[in-house]
């Protein structure tokens, strides 16, 4: 098992490599090519990446537009929405369905726009970072290994969000059929 040095040690490292979300105001404002948003997402996501070492490939962004989770290119280039919707997506996706986080988007678009949605997503997602890290670094020798706990404390929450989330909005489309 590794120390609780090396815990913040990522952390600060996640800091420095991209891991944490941009601002809204710092993504780029001008339009990029495909390969370009892919290392982009990569930058500002670093050391997320799944087991193949990458968070997004260009048929991953193509499916998500086909699946109606993020609206399509214009003549092939990707702005600041597109970026803003990859990096919700691919936080997302590790932990719910690609057709759950549609669906999450959908309806909290439906009340909010994109730049709202999005800042409060980075401020969450933030805020999960740094409460991942002080709970690891708060468990005691001879306790579950910290980066296990952490995933342990994070999957029961999204599963208790995501149970209270169908129930609120499970109940308000009964009503309206």
């Amino acid at each position: 098992m590794k120390g609780d040095g090396w815990i913040a040690a990522e952390a600060a490292r996640g800091e420095e490599t991209g891991q944490r979300l941009p601002r809204w105001e710092e993504l780029p404002d001008i339009e990029l090519y495909m390969d370009q948003v892919l290392v982009l997402v990569e930058r500002y996501l670093g050391s997320m990446s799944g087991p193949d070492g990458r968070n997004l490939t260009a048929s991953m962004v193509n499916n998500y537009v086909k699946q109606g989770v993020m609206p399509p290119p214009v003549r092939k280039k990707y702005g600041k929405d597109h970026l803003a919707y990859l990096l919700m997506i691919c936080s997302l996706k590790a932990a719910i369905p690609i057709a759950a986080i549609r669906t999450l988007l959908e309806r909290q678009l439906a009340d909010m726009p994109l730049e709202k949605v999005y800042a409060a997503f980075r401020g969450l997602f933030g805020k999960t970072a740094r409460d991942v890290s002080a709970h690891a670094e708060e468990t005691a020798e001879g306790e579950l290994d910290p980066i296990f706990g952490a995933a342990l404390r994070s999957g029961a929450e999204q599963a208790l969000a995501l149970s209270l989330y169908r129930r609120r909005f499970g109940e308000t489309e009964e009503k309206k059929g």
